[in-house]
């Protein structure tokens, strides 16, 4: 995934940012323990919430305990402990990494990305597809379906943005099991696409300056990316907020009594943070660790 469904930190209680921050990097030890040291550079903020969430919808507790990263080997912090449910993050974050890789290689001819699939990703990839063959069937078929729809410059950005959004509805199934109803499907489902639209708008420009396909090029003429912003805001906007107040009304369905803080600060204030600076700063947004 693509690091944009984060949390507002200056509105977070300081329980839900330690207990947040402690699923974060207990994620990355988990990927290290799983994989490898070199795959941990892999942890995302998109994959740190799939875990809060599915832990939620278990209504099961993360153990944690004091712990220091190889970052910072003197401070002493909160780690998430290594459970069931997030190794199945772990896998499903690993099965998407490689997608990932595929994905960049066709589209920008990537030897850097080849070489990292190949050496750091494969091997760790091809165990996590014995575990989860179905998972990694269908989000092959939902990329070669996006990569379609690239080909033939699809103008409609909902048709390409379902592609992942399907994903996203797939990964849920896997990674939230029994609980799985309608209204988490339903939020699985905008959040990929929301989640699409976002990364096209981030890189708008250097989409441009490459010549790649991106579904608001075709829909839009394009100078540079203060003049697209400025012109298209409306529209770009209705887009985002479209997916965004979906995902809210979806998310105000479900019962979870284990970590609502840290799913409401990441849904209702996180996301709507990350869309405003998408549609106001001309670089891309940057994604600072927790």
């Amino acid at each position: 995934m693509f690091g944009y469904v984060i949390p507002d930190k200056l509105n977070m209680f300081m329980k839900d940012y330690y207990s947040y921050r402690a699923f974060y990097c207990g994620l990355c030890k988990s990927i290290g323990k799983r994989c490898s040291q070199l795959m941990r550079i892999g942890t995302t903020y998109d994959m740190t919430f799939l875990n809060v969430l599915a832990h939620a919808v278990a209504d099961e507790e993360m153990e944690m305990k004091l712990g220091t990263c190889v970052l910072n080997r003197v401070q002493k912090k909160m780690i998430g402990c290594d459970d069931e449910i997030t190794r199945k993050v772990v896998d499903i974050s690993t099965i998407l990494a490689h997608y990932k890789c595929v994905d960049d290689v066709r589209d920008d001819k990537s030897f850097s990305k080849k070489f990292v699939d190949k050496a750091i990703i494969k091997k760790h990839y091809k165990k996590a597809v014995k575990l989860y063959p179905a998972l990694d069937a269908y989000i092959k078929e939902e990329y070669e379906r996006l990569a379609n729809l690239e080909r033939e410059k699809c103008e409609s950005v909902d048709r390409v943005s379902d592609c992942f959004a399907m994903i996203m509805t797939k990964i849920g199934e896997v990674a939230l099991g029994e609980r799985y109803d309608d209204s988490l499907r339903n939020l699985m489902y905008n959040l990929g696409k929301w989640v699409y639209c976002a990364d096209a708008v981030d890189d708008v420009d250097e989409d441009f300056k490459k010549g790649k396909y991106n579904p608001f090029l075709q829909n839009y003429e394009y100078k540079d990316k203060a003049t697209f912003l400025e012109e298209n805001k409306e529209k770009l906007e209705f887009v985002l907020m479209s997916c965004y107040n979906s995902i809210l009304n979806d998310f105000d369905k479900i019962q979870v009594k284990k970590y609502e803080g840290i799913l409401t600060n990441i849904l209702w204030y996180g996301m709507l943070n990350s869309t405003r600076e998408l549609l106001r700063r001309t670089e891309k947004c940057k994604k600072v660790h927790i």
